[in-house]
């Protein structure tokens, strides 16, 4: 006969309790159930559309079936790699100015905030040219830079610099006046100051400008590549719609689509990191 002491029963007990650790085939599971709740719509859009498309209630020159548009996808990637090409070319240009962007709009916002004379000077021109659409420039920015990698890194820059200093001369404004006067009274330097009080203290703002940019950045990428391009998914596009290959196009399309969403969740996932501090504070 065997003997069971309360000592087992409650080890037991906390083995198959909830905090117990779960196994990495059902942690996995979990996961992909809740990204499937989270992100229901975008599958739900495209069960809608197959559907529709199935029923012949949407023109394949227009909206084909998803599937072709799949079918499509492979081959482009896995197959004649030509996409891969596109995208890298796209994604390098996107990258250049939204890093040249925040490098150039974190260090102009830190300024305005904290040097009155260079507010002064960059707030009038900031509010000036920032309702300006960007896109009406990219002409001018042919002529002078060129219609190469140049004019449309120029314009994406442009587009995303605006939003990202004003997000960081708002958060450097808005950091607490009792944290710096705290770290001054300590003996702390201006560099000290900026770089282990505003920049962190400002930084949930800033990221949300980054994510805004983002944005930006592949808006305007695309729209600069279906003016004046020989390569990337704006060129992409453009060559597919008047080639008369729908699935092609929606592939290019729903490409920088999740490009654009990827970028976006690793900032948010980045953020979330970054900023656990603020979820704590609540």
């Amino acid at each position: 006969m065997t003997i069971v002491t309360v000592s087992d029963s409650a080890s037991r007990a906390e083995g198959e309790g909830p905090g117990a650790p779960k196994s990495p085939a059902a942690e996995l599971h979990r996961i992909r159930f809740a990204a499937v709740v989270r992100y229901y719509p975008v599958f739900l859009i495209f069960l809608i559309w197959e559907i529709l498309s199935r029923l012949d209630l949407l023109d394949p020159m227009f909206m084909p079936p998803l599937e072709d548009v799949a079918r499509t996808f492979y081959q482009e990637v896995f197959v004649t790699h030509e996409l891969l090409h596109h995208i890298g070319v796209s994604f390098m240009r996107a990258g250049a100015g939204l890093g040249l962007a925040a490098v150039a709009g974190i260090g102009a916002g830190v300024l305005m905030g904290r040097v009155r004379v260079i507010e002064s000077f960059l707030d009038p021109l900031i509010s000036a040219l920032f309702p300006t659409p960007k896109l009406a420039l990219f002409p001018l920015m042919m002529i002078f830079l060129g219609i190469g990698d140049a004019s449309k890194i120029g314009l994406i820059f442009l587009g995303c610099f605006f939003p990202i200093v004003i997000n960081t001369y708002t958060g450097v404004k808005n950091v607490d006046k009792f944290f710096i006067w705290n770290a001054l009274t300590k003996g702390a330097s201006q560099r000290q100051l900026i770089w282990h009080v505003v920049l962190p203290a400002a930084l949930p703002i800033v990221f949300a400008g980054l994510r805004v940019a983002t944005s930006t950045a592949f808006l305007l990428i695309v729209a600069s590549e279906l003016i004046a391009a020989n390569d990337g998914l704006g060129y992409l596009i453009m060559f597919a719609e008047r080639s008369f290959d729908p699935a092609l196009m929606w592939s290019g399309i729903l490409v920088i689509a999740g490009m654009g969403f990827a970028v976006d969740r690793l900032l948010l996932a980045l953020g979330g990191r970054l900023f656990v501090w603020q979820d704590n504070n609540k």
